[in-house]
């Protein structure tokens, strides 16, 4: 008899969570469905915004209203024949100088070597940072420092194997 009373009392609760479950899912369901005629009627809103938009450019673009505005507001005269030049009278345009160059000019320094020949190790600020600060990293004829040599822009000390 306990084990039947047992029974019972597990199917009962087991009918509840059941119960509950289905209730959270139907209300889940009801406020889905309520978000979903929400955002229908806000796509419909901003459709109906898009066509007014689409209606006032159509109006603010028409030829015989730009052509009234052009004459209005421009001092717009006919084209004179004597007013058509050939290509090659047109001036070139400037050449444009980056910023940095034009900082370097202002500092006086455009007489400086860019770049310079290869230094020794020894010799070389950087190198001697780097290595000071344990960031030197073996270069032992890679890749890059053969295409650097290539382009004359050797002068990567070789640490040697890595270890």
């Amino acid at each position: 008899m306990k084990v039947t009373r047992t029974i019972n009392v597990l199917a009962v609760l087991m009918l509840i969570g059941a119960a509950a479950t289905v209730y959270k899912i139907k209300y889940e369901a009801t406020w889905q469905a309520v978000e979903v005629e929400r955002l229908n009627r806000q796509i419909e809103r901003e459709k109906v915004s898009i066509n007014i938009l689409n209606a006032e450019w159509a109006h603010l673009t028409r030829p015989d209203r730009i052509q009234n505005l052009a004459e209005k507001h421009l001092d717009l005269k006919p084209v004179d024949s004597r007013q058509r030049m050939a290509l090659a009278d047109l001036p070139l345009r400037p050449v444009r100088v980056d910023s940095i160059a034009d900082t370097i000019a202002s500092l006086g320094q455009m007489d400086m070597k860019i770049i310079e020949g290869p230094k020794p190790p020894g010799e070389d600020p950087i190198a001697r940072t780097i290595e000071s600060m344990g960031l030197a990293m073996p270069s032992g004829g890679s890749r890059i420092d053969r295409t650097m040599n290539e382009f004359g822009m050797g002068g990567v000390p070789d640490y040697g194997p890595p270890q």
